[in-house]
């Protein structure tokens, strides 16, 4: 079932990247790239004829999209949001480096450290672009990142597809399909993820949440047939892809190795800095921690026991009064504080909170966080 996706694009995106190199409009494939990490809108009419059309013909909600279930989504995220984020950065990116064929696109180009620091900026800016309010209406942010989301990875098929070393018979279609699904599946079951840290949600709630990113897949260019229609069909469909591609591989256990590295920066003083790879290891699976290399968690491990205590205690008065949630997301507050000030490569970046997920986390800078 799913090898044929392991050699599929996405065919809608790669003619358009494929025609703006044909016409030798690099500096336009530029600015879209750039655009991710500067947060700036791509405006169809600036853009060639090429990619307006792309930007205005893939901007629609599916048929099968619930408006309903998208709002009831992102008022979870913007409930949980901050609980979500840190398991994003201890489940979500080193699950995609456990899979040996993917991580080595993800290394290509080199710049491990490099790559982890923009990929942790934009996965984050992401998600608070889809999953803020009206992120996925018309002209939304989200649909907007999403759009150039989906250009970048035509981008980097043309690129390491395109490479004479690139052994495609071996390890896929770079950024192919299996690998998309994969990625937004470790997206879309975070919920379920962080149970194990004593959160609950209800079947509606972890529903529709699965919903909204079931749209984004949409926006995303996955395959109709490949995405999955429901939470059990993602829960099957994650298993398989898991036993396929969960490989040790020296490219993953780097990736994973410069993620914690980068995570311990925005942890404050040295006590805690074990504490990051003992919630990847709570958080991922044997199978996963043993692929990239985790080392045995120190003492760190025993904070576990108080942090699920506290993240139960968010849940249960998070509606009254909200402290325990902020004592609880303190790690993830510190992450999403710290990225404005962030560089990748020496390029500033900016990194934009929507307005409404600033007031619901109570997060100290606000408007929009520009590195200065």
């Amino acid at each position: 079932m799913l090898e044929p996706f392991r050699f599929m694009g996405e065919p809608v995106a790669d003619a358009v990247i494929q025609e703006v190199f044909a016409n030798n409009e690099v500096a336009t494939v530029n600015r879209i790239l750039q655009s991710i990490q500067s947060n700036v809108h791509l405006v169809p009419g600036e853009m060639p004829d090429a990619v307006e059309a792309y930007l205005n013909q893939t901007d629609d909600w599916p048929e099968w999209a619930d408006a309903e279930k998208v709002l009831l989504g992102q008022r979870l995220f913007q409930r949980y949001g901050m609980q979500m984020t840190l398991a994003y950065f201890t489940w979500s990116l080193p699950c995609c480096y456990a899979w040996a064929k993917a991580a080595k696109v993800l290394t290509w180009t080199g710049g491990i450290d490099k790559h982890v620091h923009r990929r942790i900026i934009e996965t984050a800016q992401f998600v608070l672009d889809v999953m803020g309010e009206g992120g996925l209406g018309p002209k939304g942010f989200g649909v907007r990142t999403a759009q150039k989301i989906r250009l970048l990875h035509a981008t980097i098929r043309y690129h390491v597809g395109g490479d004479a070393r690139w052994q495609a018979s071996e390890w896929g279609t770079p950024a192919n399909q299996e690998d998309h699904v994969a990625t937004l599946l470790t997206l879309a079951l975070v919920p379920r993820v962080l149970t194990r840290l004593q959160l609950d949600f209800t079947p509606q709630e972890e529903d529709a949440y699965f919903h909204c990113w079931r749209v984004i897949g949409h926006f995303l260019g996955i395959h109709p047939t490949l995405l999955p229609r429901d939470l059990e069909d993602a829960q099957q469909l994650w298993e398989a892809i898991q036993q396929r591609q969960v490989k040790p591989s020296v490219e993953g256990a780097a990736l994973t190795k410069a993620l914690v590295d980068y995570l311990k920066t925005r942890i404050p003083g040295t006590m805690m800095d074990g504490i990051a790879v003992a919630m990847m290891r709570e958080l991922c699976s044997e199978a996963v921690a043993d692929a990239v290399g985790l080392e045995k968690t120190d003492w760190t491990r025993h904070l576990l026991g108080p942090m699920r205590w506290m993240f139960s205690l968010s849940d249960e008065a998070q509606d009254q009064s909200g402290l325990a949630a902020k004592i609880s997301a303190s790690l993830s507050r510190e992450l999403l504080e710290g990225l404005h000030s962030s560089e990748t490569g020496g390029s500033r970046v900016s990194f934009r909170i929507p307005q409404s997920l600033q007031e619901s986390w109570n997060l100290t800078a606000p408007g929009e966080k520009q590195a200065s």
